[in-house]
């Protein structure tokens, strides 16, 4: 039964649309697509609209994207606008870009210059997660709400904005019930199915991914566990929207347990009141005071702590650090983690670089093969002298 489910996940999200958008479409309400976690699903709700991740799923090659793109800007983006400039997004209604990072910005201009999509708003985000800066990024969400009013002829007042808020609390409250799913001593889910399904939360209407959530948790009860005596691993990085890559990972014998990616777990807020007095503004404090990312400059030590402490909470063996080619946020919060790293003694880790829509060559499967054994040996160490896992 879990089985069928997961399959149903996978043919979900094996490209950038799926039936359900289709449906949504047919009824004659628009889709917006979006970036990163930092355009609030909830804000887009609001407005009538299906907030739908942006991915470069399907994309064969970046071709388009590089004709307008940097070579030196990641693959993530230039598949994304590929796709975009071939048309493959162009059942959008509209798109929100943000200066998540100097490679997303850039697409801004591409998508409003190259592209037949009619509505292009923009978020801008600062870098920071200070109170002081607070005040422009709810600013910015107010301009993006008008300009989504304007555009699309609605009204969103308080009411609408807190029913957005009641159907995102639902799909990231299974969430997070599949994530301690996951953690368990034996878990029921592997770390790719588990990414599978939180990419399918932000590919689908809300109250579709609440009926497929709960029949999946349902179904996973009866499963049997997974064997983690191989490695528990912790996994944290930027943009991975891609179960391959995982699954290659956990063929060597470990599991992923947990993760702190951007279209995994980070994207998994805490439940936001839904009787806020002012709910633009609990929107706003939940999104930008929320698990960091890289582009946080100054907001390492919070996502260090983070990192620390989903780890020990998990019982994690190894933790995997991956970025793609060109991240310079990822790549300097990979030198901070290899310094505290040093100067702590914590856990090991495996830093794997990657480029998007590629899946793991028997060379990087080697190094997996290689840290895992580590681990072993570590393990094998510590109980010959009486210490505790």
């Amino acid at each position: 039964m879990a089985e069928e489910i997961l399959r149903e996940v996978g043919r979900l999200i094996r490209g950038i649309s799926n039936r359900h958008v289709d449906e949504w479409k047919a009824a004659g309400k628009p889709v917006i697509g979006y970036f990163c976690h930092y355009a609030p699903r909830e804000v887009i709700l609001a407005a009538g609209a299906l907030p739908l991740r942006l991915r470069g799923a399907g994309s064969e090659d970046s071709s388009s994207g590089d004709a307008y793109l940097s070579g030196r800007l990641c693959t993530f983006v230039r598949h994304v606008m590929s796709l975009a400039i071939d048309g493959g997004y162009d059942f959008l209604d509209g798109e929100i870009s943000l200066n998540s990072c100097d490679h997303v910005r850039r697409s801004a201009d591409v998508f409003r210059k190259k592209t037949a999509i009619p509505f292009h708003g923009f978020l801008s985000v600062p870098r920071h997660p200070r109170a002081s800066l607070y005040g422009y990024y709810l600013e910015e969400l107010r301009k993006l709400l008008a300009g989504m009013e304007e555009h699309f002829g609605v009204k969103v007042g308080p009411d609408e904005l807190r029913g957005a808020i009641r159907q995102i609390n639902a799909n990231r409250d299974r969430l997070r019930t599949i994530n301690e799913m996951r953690a368990d001593d034996r878990p029921k889910l592997t770390g790719a199915e588990a990414l599978s399904i939180h990419i399918a939360s932000q590919v689908m209407p809300p109250a579709a991914f609440v009926d497929l959530a709960d029949r999946l948790i349902e179904a996973l009860k009866a499963r049997p566990g997974l064997d983690t005596s191989r490695g528990r691993l912790v996994m944290v990085g930027a943009e991975l929207d891609e179960p391959a890559y995982l699954e290659a990972i956990e063929s060597q014998g470990a599991l992923v347990v947990a993760d702190l990616l951007c279209f995994g777990a980070r994207s998994v807020l805490g439940p936001l009141d839904e009787n806020a007095a002012d709910p633009l503004d609990e929107i706003g404090r939940a999104y930008f005071f929320s698990s960091s990312c890289a582009r946080m400059i100054g907001d390492f030590p919070r996502r260090w702590q983070e990192l620390k402490d989903l780890y020990e909470k998990v019982r994690g063996d190894g933790v995997i650090f991956e970025r793609i080619v060109f991240c310079d946020p990822w790549g300097a919060d990979l030198h901070n983690i290899l310094h505290r790293i040093e100067q702590e003694k914590t856990f090991p880790v495996l830093s794997l670089t990657r480029e998007y829509n590629i899946v793991p060559t028997g060379q990087v499967k080697t190094r997996i093969q290689a840290f895992l054994e580590k681990l072993e040996i570590a393990r094998a160490q510590q109980a010959a002298s009486g210490g505790e896992r």
